[in-house]
């Protein structure tokens, strides 16, 4: 061989692994699928980005849906803050849908997410059609090819497209049953979210509904009063039946970046279990030694167990069964047929429960 033909092979080998290693590999979310579709109702095409729960290959099983809204962004999060909350007991598995746009521009958040048409835009003003699209094609295309339980909708979104959830809170008030309305762009719409409110309350004294709605501490601290402020008075002063609120200022975050801290602190409050105030002689029965040296203790009204070289609270979801806030942790307590407990069902993480005899 002589030498130029040796350069040129070289250097044509060279160029490919060059080309190779410079070509950019797409990443995609482990166990995610993507639907596309063009509503028949505005014309416009939309891409569903579907996750679905660890355990869905048991079709017996039926899960609440969280949808988010600028899924191109939303969904993604979405994924990782529900990951580590279910990971540690404090939300149940779910069917997550970010809902975006084949065409991803502004002017389809304007179109699809504003009630009236903006100044410079004649093409936005579309929720209503919007609002039609996710209720008779989205909803009904997840529910009927996947294992929703139908009856529990999560809708998620932030600034506009909370704007947006608000507006479907009130004009298809059962639609969801749980909002996550980060920041939202109240202003939006010449403030109709305001007047809106205001005429649902005046002929609804019930909201079915569980909402959390957060702002950021640089936002709250550019006005004396903010629409946040005042919306949240309102929301309070109609005094809906049925309404459980709660909100947060999210410290040292602005706009958009107190939106993952939304999510995660929304689901929280979402999904979190009851509370129950037990009997203290009911609780002294489930105090004492069990195998394995687990140690439940009593003080004052409350349960706590030991793991870790400490200590932590048992929580009552009901007479029987507690757990432990923050960590993968249930204890169900076991009575014979004369009543006296035997022990309890220990379940850690994701494994099987364990049952540990009561020694005294």
């Amino acid at each position: 061989m002589n030498i130029t033909k040796g350069f040129f092979i070289l250097l044509t080998f060279t160029f490919c692994i060059n080309t190779t290693y410079s070509q950019k590999v797409q990443v995609e979310l482990p166990g995610t699928q993507v639907i596309n579709f063009k509503s028949a109702i505005n014309g416009q095409d939309y891409e569903l980005y579907i996750s679905l729960p660890g355990s869905s290959s048991d079709i017996s099983k039926r899960y609440p849906v969280f949808y988010a809204l600028d899924g191109e962004w939303g969904f993604a999060v979405a994924c990782s803050v529900y990951g580590s909350l279910v990971y540690e007991g404090s939300v149940p598995e779910m069917i997550i849908v970010g809902i975006g746009w084949r065409n991803k521009t502004e002017a389809s958040r304007n179109r699809d997410f504003s009630s009236i048409a903006m100044p410079g835009d004649p093409n936005s003003g579309g929720a209503a059609k919007f609002l039609n699209v996710l209720k008779t094609e989205i909803i009904k295309r997840v529910d009927s090819g996947f294992q929703s339980d139908k009856k529990n909708n999560t809708l998620s979104g932030g600034s506009l497209a909370g704007f947006f959830a608000l507006y479907a809170l009130f004009h298809e008030p059962g639609l969801f049953n749980r909002y996550i309305l980060a920041s939202p762009a109240l202003q939006s719409d010449d403030d109709i979210t305001f007047k809106t409110e205001k005429s649902f309350a005046e002929r609804n004294h019930t909201l079915n509904a569980k909402i959390f709605i957060s702002s950021s501490e640089v936002e709250e601290s550019l006005f004396p009063v903010t629409n946040f402020q005042k919306f949240i008075s309102q929301l309070k002063a109609s005094n809906y039946k049925g309404l459980d609120l709660d909100t947060l200022v999210v410290e040292e975050m602005s706009h958009a970046s107190e939106g993952p801290y939304s999510i995660a602190r929304g689901l929280q409050f979402l999904f979190s279990k009851p509370n129950l105030k037990l009997n203290t002689l009911l609780l002294d029965q489930y105090a004492g030694h069990y195998e394995q040296d687990w140690l439940i203790t009593r003080t004052d009204s409350s349960l706590y167990i030991n793991m870790f070289g400490g200590k932590a609270r048992l929580y009552a979801e009901t007479n029987e069964d507690f757990y432990v806030k923050g960590a993968p942790v249930t204890c169900q307590f076991q009575k014979d047929n004369k009543g006296k407990v035997r022990g309890f069902n220990l379940k850690f993480f994701s494994n099987n429960m364990t049952f540990m005899k009561k020694l005294d």
